[in-house]
C-alpha cells in the first residue's frame, strides 16, 4: 500500500509540474507556438522577390576529406521557379551526386503541401527552451504523420519573439534510394534583407559499401535577380 501510494504521489507531482509549465508566462502551448509560426512563413513567403543566390556544395568522405565542389548560381522567382547555372565544378562520381543535389532542389515543387512543416502532416511536442544564436528559441520535436522521402523526424527551433524558424534537423523517415541509409539532415534559416531564407543544409549519410559522407552546401553571395521575362527566355542550363 505505502509503494503504491508513493507511486500515486509521484505520478501526481508530474501531472502537476506539467500544468505549472504549460502555464508559464512566455510558454505559449504548443498549438499557439506552431500555428504562429505558419503565420510568420507565409507572411514571409508573401514578401520574397526574385533573387539569385551563389552557393557553395561540398561533398567530404568518412575522413572528412573534400571529394567534390560544385557552386552554382541559383536564380529564384516568385512563386515558385527555379533555374540554375554551374559556375565551376569538380570530383568525379562526388560532382554527379552534387549536381543531382543542386537539380532536386530547383526542381518544381510536387504535392509541396504534403512536406510542409504544419500539422496536417507532423505531430509536435513542446521539448524544452534554448537560447541560439543569441535568441531565445522554443524547441519542438517533430513526428511525420507518413512514411515518405522528404519527410523527418526530429526537432525544429523557433524564435521566441518573432516565431521565425531558425533551425530544423532530423533523420529522413525513408530513404530516398538504395544506396543512401540513415540519412540524417541539418537546415539553417538567417534573414537576407529583411525577408527569412534557408541559408545552409548539412546532411550525413551511410552510402552501402562506401560509408559515412558528409554534404555541405552553404549561400554565399545575393543579388537581385534578372527580368522575368528576360528568365523565361533565357533560362539557365
Amino acid at each position: 500500500m505505502a509503494l503504491r501510494s508513493s507511486i500515486w504521489g509521484f505520478l501526481v507531482f508530474l501531472l502537476l509540474e506539467g500544468l505549472l509549465l504549460a502555464q508559464q508566462p512566455g510558454v505559449p502551448d504548443t498549438g499557439t507556438i506552431v500555428t504562429r509560426m505558419m503565420a510568420v512563413r507565409r507572411q514571409n513567403h508573401d514578401r520574397i522577390r526574385a533573387y539569385t543566390v551563389k552557393r557553395d556544395y561540398q561533398l567530404f568522405d568518412k575522413q572528412s576529406q573534400p571529394k567534390a565542389q560544385v557552386v552554382a548560381d541559383i536564380t529564384y522567382l516568385p512563386p515558385d521557379q527555379k533555374q540554375y547555372r554551374i559556375e565551376s565544378s569538380s570530383g568525379g562520381l562526388g560532382e554527379r551526386i552534387l549536381r543531382d543535389i543542386l537539380a532536386k532542389e530547383t526542381e518544381p515543387s510536387k504535392e509541396a503541401q504534403r512536406k510542409e512543416i504544419s500539422p496536417e502532416n507532423y505531430d509536435f511536442k513542446f521539448v524544452n527552451e534554448e537560447t541560439f544564436n543569441g535568441r531565445h528559441c522554443f524547441v519542438l520535436s517533430m513526428q511525420p504523420k507518413r512514411q515518405e522521402k522528404d519527410m523527418l523526424r526530429g526537432k525544429l527551433w523557433v524564435d521566441a519573439e518573432t516565431y521565425n524558424l531558425y533551425r530544423i534537423e532530423g533523420q529522413v523517415v525513408k530513404s530516398p534510394s538504395w544506396w543512401v541509409r540513415d540519412l540524417y539532415i541539418l537546415m539553417s534559416f538567417a534573414c537576407i534583407d529583411g525577408v527569412w531564407l534557408h541559408t545552409a543544409t548539412h546532411a550525413v549519410a551511410d552510402i552501402r559499401f562506401k560509408g559515412k559522407y558528409v554534404m555541405d552546401s552553404h549561400d554565399m553571395q545575393y543579388s537581385p535577380a534578372p527580368q522575368a521575362t528576360a528568365f523565361a527566355r533565357n533560362p539557365y542550363h
